[in-house]
């Protein structure tokens, strides 16, 4: 527990550029287990900018306090060389007669104190015209180095590229809840309607972002959509929304994302998270829309459930068989696996972890008659 803390000092740090509760670091602190959890939630970049705070008489031996920096340099050229490579492709996808959005990722980056650090992922494009998308299918297959199967109920394709992953999504969809299912298209239809946002300058200029009031909900419904039914989400999806939230809030009607969180059904877990992001991540409580202090318990509960998951069900996935192993064999670890994480959920949001565990069991068996028929 008491690395835990260490490790929450340092990613609030590392956040709000504030100083760490100093009592927290002892001599006993274990600096191999702060650095294991930066891997599991994602953060490493964060907490070395925490680590930068704290006084260096509280520092760890220096060899396990250079792996943090070590990595974060690392971060910083991965990050430069993303952030120049997208505003080309959409430039370049524009020019093609495409006209796409950037989701998540690089672009809510660049709400951090140092946008270098957050841990790189997938360059997620989205392209809601249904010829479009098809044509930038067909302009990444020209340049792309690997080409995974494409999901085409989801519309959705992915592509290796000198080292980087994008993604083109024709549509997005939230297994959350029923409602949320359902309402999706309409909501998206509506805070769509207004285009995107066109970034002139900054790390990203050139490249187009959705509108924020969009974005602030997107942002949240990903990381709950995760969180809820696959497999676990990280503290970098979490950090994403508070980032976003604290630097557009002024921008943000609160009154309609009151009333699209209502209508996506999903005001409960805003409550809940954004307890949690209060109580225990440092969050400004008069910035946060619908604070409730009766909601920090269940807060604490759901922070538990995050380190119990890692980033993306981090830790579960250790313990499922290896890429070769009977694919049967290995769907059955995998959905047992996933188990404990349903169980943890149904004391925060019951109905809807119910419903997104049949979601699961209907997905797993459709997936098993998948392997059988087609092998």
């Amino acid at each position: 527990m008491k690395n835990k803390k260490a490790f929450l000092e340092l990613l609030k740090a590392g956040l709000w550029g504030t100083q760490p509760e100093q009592s927290v670091f002892t001599e006993n602190t274990d600096w191999d287990v702060v650095y294991q959890l930066t891997k599991e939630q994602t953060v490493v970049g964060i907490v070395t900018d925490g680590i930068s705070a704290l006084p260096k008489q509280y520092h760890g031996p220096r060899p396990k306090i250079m792996q943090f920096y070590a990595r974060t340099m690392s971060l910083e050229d991965e990050n430069r060389r993303m952030n120049a490579f997208v505003p080309q492709l959409m430039i370049q996808l524009e020019r093609k007669g495409v006209h796409s959005m950037l989701l998540k990722g690089a672009g809510v980056a660049t709400c951090y104190r140092q946008p270098l650090h957050r841990v790189v992922g997938d360059i997620d494009l989205l392209v809601l015209d249904a010829e479009e998308y098809r044509k930038a299918r067909e302009l990444m297959l020209m340049i792309a180095e690997e080409v995974e199967n494409e999901d085409v109920g989801r519309k959705h394709s992915a592509f290796q590229y000198k080292g980087l992953t994008i993604e083109v999504h024709g549509d997005f969809r939230f297994y959350i809840n029923k409602q949320c299912r359902l309402h999706t298209p309409e909501w998206k239809k509506i805070r769509l309607a207004e285009g995107g946002r066109h970034l002139t300058e900054g790390l990203l200029k050139g490249a187009i972002l959705p509108p924020v009031q969009f974005d602030v909900l997107f942002i949240f419904a990903h990381m709950v959509g995760h969180y809820a039914g696959s497999g676990g989400v990280g503290l970098r999806q979490v950090s994403d929304w508070l980032m976003f939230l604290h630097q557009h809030i002024a921008e943000i009607d609160l009154q309609t994302l009151e009333e699209d969180l209502d209508f996506l059904g999903l005001r409960k877990y805003w409550e809940v998270f954004g307890a949690m992001a209060v109580d225990q991540l440092g969050f400004p409580q008069e910035l946060m829309p619908l604070y409730r202090t009766d909601n920090v318990k269940l807060g604490r509960i759901v922070l538990q459930n995050i380190f119990k998951t890692g980033n993306f069900g981090a830790k579960q996935k250790q313990d499922q068989l290896k890429e070769g192993a009977n694919p049967i064999a290995k769907k059955v670890v995998t959905f047992w696996g996933q188990i404990p994480v349903y169980a943890r959920n149904l004391r925060v949001f019951p109905k809807d972890t119910l419903w997104c565990f049949r979601q699961y069991i209907a997905s797993a068996l459709r997936g098993y008659q998948t392997k059988v028929i087609d092998p």
